[in-house]
């Protein structure tokens, strides 16, 4: 027979039972605790003298039984912020709420991917706390609890495999960089929110164990890159540089401060054009342009050599800021400032192209004048004097030109040249393409190298159309 002591547990009813004529129903309420099969062994109801007694180890009759699965979990974990910038440290906050679970004890497990490193919960974020993997305990709390946890995340560039392999890519990217991730585990042993309500003993209720994962990753592109950044001179010694920025971040960032750094160049006094843009959030995908006025440095103040960059301070919508620096690819301005150098320093030909007028007829002539400056001229070392022959050249099917279009100069005695020929324009509409100019040693070779030549050009020219003809019709005799 089953004994008190072989008991799970004893429930009885409410009240006191009514005992009616025929067939008798009572419920028994149960909540459990503990997951397992649970047998319906013993049933007794005793009525002033008389005893009613059912036992399952007696009567060969099915077993009344239920089996008790574990309760859903109602505990979370949330990881703010949702993202990592590459190459900062930040802070990142775990939340963790009870539910309607009583927690009885647990633990919070942080792993890093290769390229992070984290500093345990309320450790000092100091160069010696720096870990890739920690684990802290979670204190006990009863249901609707929550417990905060603060940490920092450091992070650092890693290139994907496919630039480290020096693969190309499908998208032609290369400010990607390698996804890295922070996994914040969470396991609990917990009792359900009935347990308070119960009067067993702790220790006969067994807990039931879950675990809770949450993840932050870092973006795969820096939050700010540069989509393009083009220059546009506008007389001889100032020019205006324009960048264009793409907002790679899910949630919008305002550049508080911005710096921009060019070898050979500094920004006029007024020359920042972005006054109050830091004001303005910017979301995902959305760009911004930002413009500069620049000035030639001159030899005696120019700075270090180095790359260009811009500065920005990123700010997001808590006042948190993050610092950037982006690289500005001005490649062929820069190989054309030192070429220019270059040929300052080597022989070339300086040479400055007018017209007589902006606009004209179609097959009218025009008279171009050019100005022709050979002091960076070296003398031959074969040579005792320094004689050029010069030819224009033209495509036919912007112009004609007739005139003085071929012939010598004789630098020895005059640095100074000036020349003139006839130009008519073979097409109507604007014309931006002109006559050029070459130039070369006159020597006792058969041909020489032509000199590098320096000229500067109208911007256009304006080719008019006939649209009307004045002409005499008169009547002829045939014979």
């Amino acid at each position: 027979l089953v004994s008190v002591d072989d008991a799970f547990a004893i429930i009885r009813l409410d009240g006191t039972p009514t005992i009616a004529p025929g067939d008798n129903t009572y419920e028994f309420k149960w909540t459990p605790m503990s997951t397992g099969i649970f047998t319906l062994s013993t049933v007794q109801m005793k009525w002033n003298h008389g005893c009613f007694h059912y036992d399952s180890a007696v009567l060969r009759k099915p077993l009344s039984a239920i089996e008790v699965q574990p309760s859903d979990p109602t505990q979370t974990i949330e990881l703010n912020p949702l993202f990592l910038i590459p190459g900062h440290v930040q802070q990142v906050r775990i939340t963790f709420n009870a539910g309607s679970d009583i927690i009885e004890e647990g633990t919070v497990e942080l792993v890093c991917s290769d390229g992070l490193l984290v500093v345990p919960p309320n450790f000092d974020p100091s160069d010696d706390n720096w870990v890739e993997t920690c684990s802290v305990d979670l204190p006990r709390c009863d249901e609707d609890g929550i417990i905060v946890l603060t940490t920092f995340v450091k992070s650092r560039f890693i290139k994907p495999l496919d630039q480290k392999l020096r693969l190309p890519t499908d998208d032609g990217n290369s400010s990607a960089t390698a996804v890295q991730a922070m996994q914040a585990r969470v396991t609990t042993s917990y009792r359900h929110k009935g347990y308070n309500e119960t009067d067993s003993p702790s220790n006969e209720i067994p807990c039931m164990i879950t675990t809770l994962e949450a993840t932050v990753t870092t973006l795969d592109k820096p939050a700010f890159t540069v989509d393009e950044c083009r220059t546009y001179s506008y007389s001889e010694d100032k020019l205006l540089i324009t960048t264009l920025l793409h907002c790679n971040t899910p949630v919008p960032f305002s550049i508080k401060e911005w710096e921009i750094e060019l070898p050979g160049l500094e920004v006029v006094d007024g020359g920042d054009m972005n006054k109050k843009l830091f004001i303005h959030p910017i979301a995902e995908g959305e760009q911004l342009s930002l413009a500069f006025t620049c000035s030639y440095v001159t030899d005696e103040k120019e700075k270090e050599e180095g790359d260009p960059v811009l500065k920005i301070v990123l700010q997001d919508e808590f006042g948190k800021t993050f610092d950037q620096v982006l690289p500005l690819d001005l490649y062929f301005f820069y190989d054309q400032m030192r070429k220019d150098k270059e040929f300052a320093a080597a022989s070339s030909v300086d040479a400055v192209l007018t017209c007589s007028d902006s606009e004209g007829l179609v097959g009218a002539p025009v008279t171009f004048f050019l100005e022709i400056d050979t002091t960076n001229i070296l003398q031959r070392k074969d040579e005792s004097d320094i004689v050029l022959l010069y030819k224009f050249i033209s495509d036919d099917t912007d112009w004609i030109i007739g005139g003085q279009v071929e012939g010598y100069l004789d630098s020895s005695t005059s640095k100074k040249h000036s020349l003139q020929f006839i130009g008519m324009p073979c097409c109507p509409g604007v014309v931006k393409s002109f006559p050029t100019l070459s130039v070369r040693y006159v020597t006792s070779e058969e041909d020489s190298a032509p000199l590098t030549v320096h000229i500067k050009q109208p911007d256009f020219f304006k080719s008019l159309s006939f649209v009307n003809h004045m002409a005499l019709a008169y009547p002829v005799e045939f014979e």
